[in-house]
């Protein structure tokens, strides 16, 4: 198992093995219906919720392992994260606003008939996400992408995380912009539920691959981000750092 944890393929293999899960039991429980599969409270909805309980309880149980004053830092930031996206996946876009469908789209902030003050409260939600999101970026996208190329395991879950999360929102426009170019998905088809399908299963992967990341972290923090390439080996066994 500690193997597994090292090896740089671990995300990407998981993402993929749980996506053709995902459809296994979806078109053989629920062909009938394969909406049925996404929907509210169905399985991958309460799969999702379930993901983040555990993931908030690794963050608790790795809470140690952020040692220095910088990493404190980055373990509350990643805690805020978690519980945005927690937030975010239960529908406080809806939660924000009584006089429209969601808060976090431009035609609400432009729409006059909407009050004010659920305008500023959701303008510092996507300030606040949005700046401490940059932030992070700043600091570890860079290092991320070197340790990509030198196949650390670290750095490749941190990538795998940030492409589902984008991959989800590509999958959840992907119907409304094909209507745009007159392609219409129904709803009871099968095209529609594949993209929902994918949609709702790479979303439950984000929680998961954030707790991979803690575990690696838990295990070896050299696996991430070579701060200094000079000092950093890359072994078949392990990533370890060696001071001259």
């Amino acid at each position: 198992m500690k193997k597994f944890f090292t090896c740089f393929w671990m995300a990407p293999a998981i993402v993929i093995s749980v996506l053709a899960i995902s459809f296994t039991i979806a078109f053989t429980f629920f062909n009938s219906c394969l909406i049925d599969y996404t929907r509210n409270t169905g399985p991958t909805d309460m799969t999702t919720y379930l993901c983040y309980i555990t993931l908030f309880v690794c963050l608790a149980l790795f809470r140690n392992d952020f040692k220095t004053k910088h990493e404190k830092n980055m373990w509350l930031i990643f805690c805020f994260f978690a519980g945005a996206a927690l937030l975010r996946e239960a529908g406080i876009q809806h939660w924000l606003t009584f006089t429209d469908t969601t808060a976090f789209k431009l035609r609400f902030f432009t729409n006059p008939d909407n009050p004010l003050y659920e305008k500023i409260i959701a303008f510092f939600c996507l300030l606040s996400v949005s700046g401490l999101f940059i932030y992070t970026m700043f600091l570890y996208l860079i290092p991320s992408f070197k340790g990509l190329f030198l196949k650390m395991p670290g750095s490749w879950t941190v990538i795998t995380l940030l492409s589902t999360g984008a991959l989800c929102k590509i999958i959840d426009r992907l119907p409304a912009n094909l209507k745009k170019t007159g392609v219409f998905l129904d709803k009871q088809g099968v095209p529609f539920a594949i993209c929902q399908i994918s949609e709702e299963t790479l979303e439950l992967m984000l929680p998961v691959l954030a707790m991979i990341a803690l575990i690696q972290f838990h295990k070896n923090k050299n696996l991430f981000f070579p701060y200094n390439e000079k000092e950093y080996i890359h072994t078949n066994e392990d990533f370890s750092l060696k001071r001259n």
